[in-house]
């Protein structure tokens, strides 16, 4: 099997002539989507070489972050699920990834490399500004479509790599990441949080238990588990699919509301999720029962609401565990805060605890 690189200096042409079993006679990298992306590295490649080359590709790399990578990436097996989602599933998937050329893990090591295909002619959004409303729906559609697919399907337990979050070690090695996370977190981007919210944080640690048993209850469905708008790309041509996502790190098995809540509070501006989450939920229920699947809507909406309080744990763990690399990777940690909180308080989440 060809080298896993551990630096953008292995990719060479010999080695990607290697993975792609291709004539790759010369090569130019350089990197791409600093401060987009969280926990990789993300370079695109240009090739040159025989006619049936692409004229570019992208590699992705674990990150140069130690206390990311070994903390949570390592821990909880995120790049192996990603290799394995890649191997296993891949672009049959309803909801699709990109193509990929070569994807393989070191067990020991969790080093870890994806060549895939390049998608920059598709149409990317930005999370900071929002997603518009027709997006958001061509979201939910999408995301309809894969849960649909998945919904209670033997073949789950088949993706032995893909568990409920209430599998060992998730929920301690979470909750030990966002108590080293939490006070880092208050000094960079939470020193404005109300009391109520700061409460809030102080006692998320041991309500974490409770939050990941609620998304682990059944039905089952194949949950993307970080579905935001940077990692998502939209149809250009009519044949294009109408969203293909990225970063299938932490995937995982439980409700289906995870997902959709997850899109909907932290990928929409609150001004622009006020005036469309109802609907856009609605919708999500409506596509599922086309496909003959009923999600009873007050378990929809309660786990809408423990999902949008769930949110908190993501810019707390973007800006107090995770290596800010440029001034996008705090405006994304800011922007994550402010729209989670907004969603917490628009949905009551401060009173949420175990009956």
């Amino acid at each position: 099997m060809p080298i896993i690189p551990r630096d953008p200096s292995a990719i060479t042409a010999g080695w990607l002539s290697e993975v792609l079993n291709a004539d790759v006679q010369a090569c130019k990298v350089e990197q791409i989507a600093v401060g987009v992306g969280l926990l990789g590295r993300l370079f695109r490649v240009h090739l040159e070489g025989g006619p049936d080359l692409p004229a570019t590709v992208v590699v992705k790399l674990p990150t140069l972050d130690t206390t990311a990578r070994v903390n949570l990436c390592e821990e909880l097996d995120f790049y192996l699920h990603e290799v394995q989602f890649y191997q296993d599933v891949g672009t049959a998937n309803p909801l699709p990834p990109a193509r990929h050329y070569f994807a393989a893990i070191d067990g020991d090591t969790h080093d870890f490399v994806l060549v895939l295909e390049d998608l920059r002619r598709l149409r990317l959004a930005d999370q900071l500004v929002g997603c518009t409303p027709e997006d958001a729906a061509t979201v939910i559609d999408a995301i309809a479509r894969h849960h649909a697919h998945w919904w209670d399907n033997d073949r789950l337990a088949a993706l032995h790599w893909l568990q409920p979050f209430t599998t060992p070690p998730f929920i301690e090695v979470l909750v030990a990441n966002y108590r080293a996370a939490w006070p880092r977190f208050l000094d960079l981007v939470g020193s404005d949080l109300s009391p109520a919210m700061r409460d809030f944080g102080d006692r998320f640690a041991s309500l974490m238990p409770w939050f990941i048993a609620e998304f682990a209850r059944e039905p089952h469905t194949f949950l993307h588990g970080d579905l935001r708008l940077d990692q998502l790309f939209f149809a250009v041509e009519d044949d294009d699919p109408p969203v293909t996502a990225l970063d299938w790190q932490i995937a995982s098995r439980g409700r289906g509301a995870w997902d959709v809540g997850y899109f909907i509070c932290q990928s929409l501006t609150p001004e622009t999720r006020r005036n469309v989450e109802e609907e856009l939920v609605e919708r999500y229920a409506t596509r599922l029962a086309q496909h003959g699947i009923a999600y009873r809507r007050d378990d929809l909406r309660r786990d809408y609401r423990t999902t949008a309080a769930w949110c908190f744990i993501y810019p707390v763990m973007a800006g107090g565990r995770i290596e800010v690399a440029n001034e996008r990777n705090l405006q994304l940690a800011h922007t994550m805060l402010t729209r989670c909180v907004a969603a917490i308080e628009d949905h009551d989440g401060l009173s949420l605890r175990p009956d």
